[in-house]
């Protein structure tokens, strides 16, 4: 899959009613990501050759995981719509056609759009502008407007490469953006796109982390920082950057 700052990789997270025909998943080797076993519990549903992931919290809630690619802003914006309103009619929204084929039913809790982790690569993070970043976190599409005036991020080095966790403000979403091509691959696809998924999803639900783990534990301060609600976040866990007038 290509992946730059116009081609983009979009985790889906939908919460859902109880599901019909499930099976659980094959098993994992224990995740210590998570501080208990049972946090997340993966099935799928298998219909007419397609195998769709979905799984259960500890507190009841079942939900569907998907994985998109997007070659734009737009086709991001549109990767986590759950239902499809008037003005979106001729629209392609794949996640609105894949739950319909699968018989698989949203849960409407005043959102009509799912969780959402997007990742883009890039050459140089530091010429990617804040405007653009706050977009890729807020699952903005190329012709919304900008409402947010700052960022809120997180990042860290690897052998002179850096990576950035973004946080979007009350969207439900964040972004992973990210110059290391071998994390992007080998490391978030596979594994931390969906994991940083479940937890934001729980944390966002439930109002606490399960999870002990360093980065988690960074990621959900960077989480409460952008919300409206929460005046728990530690400033001094996460930086700000502010969006210049376009």
């Amino acid at each position: 899959m290509c992946i730059s700052m116009n081609n983009f990789f979009s985790e889906i997270c939908v919460p859902i009613q109880t599901p019909f025909g499930f099976k659980p998943a094959e098993q994992e080797p224990f995740d210590f990501t998570f501080d208990r076993k049972d946090v997340f519990i993966d099935c799928q549903i298998e219909k007419d050759g397609q195998v769709y992931d979905i799984s259960q919290d500890d507190n009841g809630q079942w939900y569907l995981f998907k994985s998109f690619g997007c070659d734009s802003l737009d086709e991001l914006k549109l990767s986590r719509q759950i239902f499809r309103p008037p003005y979106l009619h001729n629209e392609n929204l794949p996640l609105v056609d894949l739950m319909e084929g699968a018989d698989i039913h949203p849960l409407y809790e005043g959102h009509d759009k799912a969780y959402g982790h997007a990742l883009a690569l890039t050459d140089n993070l530091s010429s990617v502008p804040a405007f653009r970043q706050a977009r890729l976190a807020n699952y903005d599409g190329s012709d919304d407007p900008t409402i947010i005036k700052r960022i809120h991020y997180i990042q860290n080095e690897y052998k002179e490469e850096s990576t950035r966790f973004i946080s979007g403000f009350e969207t439900r979403s964040f972004a992973t953006l990210t110059e290391n091509e071998y994390y992007a691959r080998e490391i978030h696809l596979p594994k931390n796109a969906r994991t940083y998924l479940k937890l934001f999803v729980y944390f966002s639900r439930y109002g606490r982390l399960p999870s002990q783990q360093m980065m988690p534990r960074f990621l959900a301060n960077l989480w409460a920082s952008a919300q409206t609600l929460n005046t728990s976040a530690n400033s001094a866990l996460y930086k700000m950057e502010e969006i210049e007038a376009q």
